[in-house]
């Protein structure tokens, strides 16, 4: 850089010593401005570096937070995903009113309070039989009682009812049976809650104590309603099943699940019923929807929930896979309910987490759980006859009951790892992930959630507080 000196230094006929000191002055002068420079240099290299090392540690307590914080976000929505519980469903047994075939065959306005009234207070083991207390002995075809299920559904974390459907194909009796309770909840919107329908496609034979019509003349031995199926997929009779089952599957309280197919459970594996389900599924696609999703129970442990040993089963438990196989090669069921049937290998026993649960290798398998509350078919059957399946201390059954319910929603929630098993939140009305209880209101078989004399809200209170636990563990095991 040029420097300009001052004029006067130009034109003065000094003496060298002047100029020498003048110099001298100068270079103090510089140096004086060399050494402020180098201070300010330093202080700001200081100020600099404390400012960097401030900024530095921000931001490495940025990145920290940052990912603490998408750790926090992704365990958050690992725990959101896997505690997003199945849906719990009770079966409904709408058999409570007045009904042309009861009549024909039990005695006109026969139902099923008629056993339970008559039923002894105890069973033959001395243990107390259920009556219901806040619903009372009520009339499906009423509003009230309706409505009132549905309240306390919708208050206990009950996810939707599956009523029990019956269609007969015999010329005597063609047509729906008990099924006054659906339509009237069509005609009122009660109870207002998800619902499905659970075909009871079995012949209904004469195993209750009471006497049928003095006049009634047996076709089979025991048998009281022959059950049908047509072998022609084109039979009208098929089509009038479907025409009627349409008004339920478009019900916008119709569960619909896997692309908005209605589900359509069937109780037993029936073959002649495999012509009967695939042209409903037809007849569905043709209707809007994109065919019927199918399910059918069998009287079977859950595959994954619920281990015995070969002795124990009414069939060898390792067979237990090769028989869901079989049902499932025929393409048409999407999934096997291990219906809750009372049955020996049962006795006693909850249903268990798998040790592997929450390890990857494991799919999800195609069994729905099925559960039962309590079980005394006493009402129905000769004192000393009756199955005691579930019966006894009011706080062991209860127990038994929530111990299985929460190993049901845990298994679904929790045990599956892959991402492709983890439903996400727009998915849950699509879910097909259930539990299935046994009964809501099966009360001359001692299967009630509904408030009883023996267990009050219990079971209610139970399935509201296993949810709710299973929702906050976030997958871990206690």
């Amino acid at each position: 850089m040029n420097t300009v000196l001052p004029k006067c230094l130009c034109h003065c006929n000094t003496r060298r010593l002047s100029l020498h000191r003048m110099g001298i002055a100068l270079m103090g002068l510089c140096l004086t401005y060399l050494l402020l420079l180098i201070a300010c240099l330093c202080l700001s290299g200081m100020l600099l570096g404390e400012r960097t090392s401030s900024m530095n540690d921000k931001f490495n307590t940025m990145i920290r937070n940052s990912r603490s914080m998408a750790d926090t976000n992704r365990m958050a929505g690992k725990a959101t995903n896997e505690n997003f519980l199945p849906r719990v469903l009770a079966l409904v047994f709408p058999q409570f009113h007045s009904d042309p075939l009861n009549d024909y065959l039990w005695g006109k306005g026969f139902t099923d309070w008629e056993n339970l009234r008559k039923a002894p207070r105890k069973n033959r083991n001395g243990h107390l039989i259920p009556r219901p207390t806040e619903l009372g002995y009520y009339n499906l075809t009423d509003t009230e009682p309706r409505r009132q299920q549905g309240q306390l559904a919708r208050r206990y974390g009950i996810d939707g009812f599956v009523y029990h459907h019956y269609w007969f194909y015999d010329d005597a009796h063609p047509g729906p049976t008990l099924q006054a309770p659906l339509e009237k909840m069509l005609e009122d919107g009660h109870p207002d809650l998800p619902f499905a329908l659970h075909w009871c496609a079995v012949k209904w034979t004469n195993t209750w104590s009471g006497q049928v019509q003095e006049d009634f003349v047996y076709k089979e031995p025991g048998v009281l309603q022959k059950q049908y199926f047509p072998t022609d997929p084109n039979d009208i009779n098929i089509t009038k099943h479907y025409n009627w089952l349409r008004q339920f599957f478009h019900h916008p309280n119709y569960i619909k699940v896997n692309g908005g197919k209605p589900l359509f459970m069937l109780y037993q594996k029936k073959p002649g019923a495999m012509v009967v389900l695939r042209r409903l599924a037809e007849l569905a696609k043709q209707d809007g929807f994109g065919g019927l999703y199918l399910t059918v129970g069998l009287t079977k442990p859950h595959q994954d929930l619920l281990i015995v040993k070969d002795d124990e089963a009414q069939f060898p438990a390792k067979k237990i896979k090769a028989e869901m196989e079989r049902v499932l090669r025929f393409q048409l069921y999407d999934k096997i309910v291990a219906y809750p049937n009372p049955s020996d290998w049962a006795v006693n026993r909850s249903l268990e987490i798998p040790e592997w649960c929450g390890t990857l290798g494991h799919r999800r398998t195609r069994d729905i759980a099925g559960i039962i509350s309590s079980f005394d078919n006493t009402p129905r059957r000769s004192y000393e006859d009756a199955n005691l399946f579930a019966t006894g201390d009011p706080d062991e059954i209860v127990e038994r009951f929530r111990k299985s319910l929460h190993a049901a929603l845990y298994y679904e929630a929790c045990c599956f790892l892959s991402s492709s098993d983890i439903p996400s939140k727009e998915q849950q009305q699509d879910d097909d992930r259930f539990v299935l209880i046994n009964a809501m209101n099966e009360w001359a078989e001692g299967m009630a959630l509904e408030p009883s004399d023996v267990y009050g809200r219990r079971f209610l209170e139970a399935i509201q507080a296993t949810k709710q636990s299973v929702s906050l563990q976030k997958c871990e095991r206690q």
